[in-house]
């Protein structure tokens, strides 16, 4: 009898640690809360596309009198120590101004065998204007709403009209999209979906009277009465 107890001791712990380790192994395969994908525009491994006032580094491998620096200027073009030709760069990759380089190169040098690389680069910003206690231009540090851009300006002013602030993002050379963000809500801490993203180059306008009408495109020449 007592021989019977153990044995039935036994496999009734036989029994719990299998569904023990069946609870484990069920567990760790449970699927697990993965972030969202960042998207497109701001994607880890995007690569960065040249603009105005950066600055390429070029070094000469074999031919070293060649090294300098130079800046993309604001119609896209670097020029070149020794050519008589200036290379459009502008919204390429510094690999893919490498290569044009190389190329223009090549007019005057024999495989050339050239590095190139971004010594400097105009950091991302926004700037807030208008009815704010601090306007200006900010650095861009990463994932930003507008009433996170307008607290980083130092807040509201009292004559602010938050039902009618104006996010504005160049959409081309040319033109400029308006959306106008009523933060009312936001400000009380509901609606916060109406509480849109602020992207690298944005413009945020907090207006003292209220518009009666507003273009949702303006002209990219007009941006800048929006930004003091």
């Amino acid at each position: 009898m007592l021989k019977l107890r153990v044995q039935r001791r036994i496999l009734i712990a036989i029994v719990e640690l299998a569904v023990l380790a069946f609870g484990v192994v069920a567990f760790a395969q449970q699927p697990t809360s993965v972030a969202p994908a960042a998207p497109a525009q701001t994607a880890a491994g995007q690569r960065y596309l040249l603009r105005a006032s950066d600055v390429l580094g070029l070094t000469f491998r074999f031919t070293p009198d060649y090294n300098h620096d130079t800046s993309v200027q604001p119609d896209g073009f670097v020029q070149l120590k020794g050519l008589p030709d200036a290379v459009h760069v502008q919204g390429l990759t510094v690999q893919d101004a490498q290569r044009e380089i190389i190329k223009a190169y090549s007019s005057v040098l024999k495989d050339p065998d050239i590095t190139v690389t971004l010594k400097d680069f105009e950091k991302p910003y926004f700037v807030v204007g208008g009815s704010v206690k601090n306007p200006g231009k900010f650095d861009y540090r990463g994932h930003t709403t507008v009433m996170q851009a307008v607290a980083i300006a130092g807040g509201f002013d009292n004559s602010a009209k938050h039902s009618q602030i104006l996010l504005m993002r160049k959409t081309s050379n040319d033109l400029v999209q308006v959306t106008m963000v009523d933060v009312r809500q936001v400000m009380k801490g509901k609606e916060l979906n109406k509480d849109l993203e602020v992207r690298p180059g944005d413009t945020i306008f907090a207006p003292k009277s209220t518009f009666a009408k507003f273009a949702p495109f303006i002209p990219t020449s007009s941006l800048g009465m929006y930004q003091h």
